[in-house]
């Protein structure tokens, strides 16, 4: 049974997701002021995420400023939330990357989607698309209503962590993945971690840094009809 990993943002999504959830938040009249404090107290940040710099510092108040706006959603208020924002994302799916879902797809491969977008989101992606597997970043549920706090966050060295623990516990159920038959598609080198990992990396639309990895270790190269900036 051969495992196939897919990245999200970048790979599947050629949009941020974050900007999508604060799309959808901003649909919300009682939101809009909120979402405006939220991007001016995040402007330094951005300049640092752009000059890759303080990577992680920045996805984590990307992220909790974002779950802080979902304080107080019911689990019923969180799906229907990410089921528009899944509705808004689609038209900014990636075509290759679709294509190559379809044929493993139809390869009987097993997909996992591993993502940093939060997990219920992921879920949804997943499903829609027909994939058996998914991982993304936890928020807290007390009762059934977010807390607005972030449990653990899905990024970089934590993606390679995430797939151990994933291959351990699909062992103990009597499914065993061969990492030398895996494949992998992400667009950025902060996945090359998880990339080394199989024997089948396949570089999405990828940045600058990934793409110069790639030529170099003749890993295969895909893209969209598109030019990253």
């Amino acid at each position: 049974m051969r495992l196939v990993i897919f990245d999200f943002d970048g790979t599947i999504h050629l949009e941020e997701t974050p900007r999508i959830f604060l799309r959808v938040l901003s649909q919300n009249k009682g939101m809009r002021k909120k979402i405006r404090k939220f991007y001016i107290s995040m402007s330094w940040v951005y300049i640092l995420y752009h000059f890759g710099l303080c990577r992680k510092l920045a996805i984590r108040r990307v992220l909790s400023g974002i779950a802080n706006m979902m304080r107080g959603m019911s689990e019923t208020q969180i799906k229907e939330f990410f089921k528009q924002c899944l509705d808004m994302a689609r038209v900014s799916f990636s075509p290759v990357s679709l294509s190559r879902v379809k044929t493993h797809l139809e390869s009987d491969d097993q997909i996992l989607l591993l993502s940093g977008a939060f997990s219920q989101f992921v879920a949804l992606v997943a499903r829609d698309l027909g994939m058996k597997f998914w991982l993304g970043t936890e928020i807290e549920l007390l009762s059934g209503v977010c807390t607005g706090r972030i449990i653990s966050i899905m990024n970089g060295p934590s993606k390679v962590q995430a797939l151990e623990t994933f291959l351990q516990e699909q062992k103990k159920v009597g499914v065993i993945f061969d990492m030398h038959e895996a494949y992998a598609y992400a667009d950025s080198i902060q996945d090359l971690p998880l990339l080394l990992l199989v024997e089948h990396p396949v570089a999405v639309n990828p940045d600058q840094e990934l793409e110069k990895e790639a030529k170099l270790r003749g890993w295969e190269i895909i893209k969209d009809n598109f030019h990253r900036g």
